[in-house]
């Protein structure tokens, strides 16, 4: 085994160590508190109510933690007409967060803590599930890309990934938004769906519809992503053939993928009809819509404010390596053409194309995976040419910028949002306030 080999092998567990120990920091030093909080209050609510509460109406909750009202920037709101609580936020990350719930419970019993789900233990145990899908993901991403990729390149994708995005941002210092989680189950995605493709055993079949079923349970919106799962290997008119005749071969484990993500959604579902009578809705309400029409899409990409490739200039070498995917992966270039331009439009016709307070635009980091295919596709592409000493030492820069942009995040230097140009130049790389 090689030296390279070796480093990729251990990759993975060192994030994991890494990220733990960032996690504990941010907290024993006092950067953010609480763990659970903003989105990631409104994720959390399901769990108290659930195994605490056993309310699902979220009803018995808000009386015993907030006085019969739940805070504004949770926004949980009663439903005009029946009056009952109805969470925005859906209850995918509740559901891959509830071992640490548990045992997060079972410390806050044995210590005699006020077991009321918000205390102590609940909030720094249950919040680490983060750091734990930061490291999964990666660890399907690594899968991923070894397939087609050679370890060095894999490697290098890995670590730029990782840290020159935000990627361990979410994995850290805001661990319960469920940008992480989503992550995860994308990259479960892109590792899955060739391995059913190839042996569509029954195991393989309960797996992929899991993933699918939490990818919409985590991120309603992320349904655009199971594009990669539907479309996934099709090169043109004879691929397409071929599916629909491996569908009608394999119909019965097919119609599993689709229960089994049903099943899964469904007490989504059943939680929708309690709140407002109706069985699929807009969760938001009122409280958020899109503009079809006025799109920021350049805002998105390029602003001071969010932009993607303002905030991870490193991920413009996945931009350039999209162009030698019909070389290098073929086998996902559809659905790519398909889910990122839809996702980018959705994302840009939010009405808050900036997604709040983040460190860059936190909408993009579900979709990382995507972009690591990109990149190492590029990377192999200038391996062994001129162009590769500059490469490097462009991505190790971006790489650099990305890590102490993310410090001042958690200093409270770069601001949670609205970053002007003016005010990012003069605060650039400066570490007092």
């Amino acid at each position: 085994m090689s030296a390279i080999d070796r480093l990729l092998d251990r990759f993975v567990p060192f994030v994991a160590v890494t990220a733990l120990f960032a996690y504990v920091t941010v907290y024993a030093w006092g950067m953010a508190w609480p763990p659970i909080r903003s989105d990631g209050f409104s994720y959390h609510v399901y769990l108290p109510s659930w195994f605490i509460y056993h309310d699902p109406t979220l009803e018995a909750l808000s009386r015993d933690c907030c006085g019969g009202r739940f805070p504004q920037f949770s926004g949980i709101y009663r439903w005009p007409g029946t009056g009952r609580w109805m969470n925005p936020h859906p209850m995918g990350v509740a559901v891959l967060s509830m071992p640490f719930f548990l045992v997060a419970h079972a410390l806050t019993r044995w210590s005699n803590l006020s077991p009321d789900g918000f205390s102590l233990y609940y909030q720094l145990v249950t919040a680490a599930a983060g750091v734990f899908y930061l490291a999964l993901g990666l660890w399907f991403l690594r899968g991923v890309l070894r397939r087609r990729f050679s370890p060095g390149v894999t490697l290098a994708t890995l670590v730029a990934i990782t840290w020159g995005t935000n990627l361990f941002h979410y994995g850290t210092f805001d661990s319960f938004f469920s940008h992480v989680f989503s992550f995860c189950l994308f990259a479960a995605i892109l590792f899955v769906t060739p391995l059913w493709l190839e042996s569509p055993t029954l195991g393989r079949s309960v797996a992929v519809g899991t993933v699918a079923g939490l990818v919409v349970l985590t991120r309603h919106s992320n349904a655009v992503l199971l594009a990669f799962a539907a479309l996934y290997g099709i090169t043109g008119v004879s691929e397409l053939r071929g599916r629909v005749a491996f569908l009608r071969a394999h119909w019965h484990k097919a119609l599993l993928v689709g229960a089994t993500a049903g099943l899964l959604v469904l007490p989504q579902l059943v939680m929708y009809r309690l709140a407002t009578g109706q069985w699929i809705v807009s969760p938001y309400g009122s409280l958020g819509w899109f503009d079809f029409g006025s799109p920021r899409i350049l805002q998105v990409l390029f602003s001071p404010q969010k932009g993607l490739l303002f905030w991870s200039p490193v991920l413009l070498f996945s931009v350039a390596g999209f162009a030698y995917l019909p070389r290098a992966m073929p086998e996902i270039v559809l659905p790519l053409a398909i889910a990122l331009p839809l996702d980018l439009y959705l994302i840009a016709s939010w009405r808050d194309w900036q997604f709040g307070g983040s460190y860059g635009h936190r909408a993009f980091t579900d979709l990382l995976p995507l972009f690591a295919v990109g990149m190492s596709a590029f990377f192999s592409r200038v391996r062994g040419t001129r162009l590769a000493p500059a490469v490097g030492i462009a991505v190790t820069l971006a790489v650099a910028l990305s890590i102490a942009q993310m410090l001042q995040y958690w200093l409270g230097i770069i601001p949670f949002s609205d970053t002007t140009w003016d005010l990012y130049r003069s605060i650039f790389l400066r570490f007092n306030r």
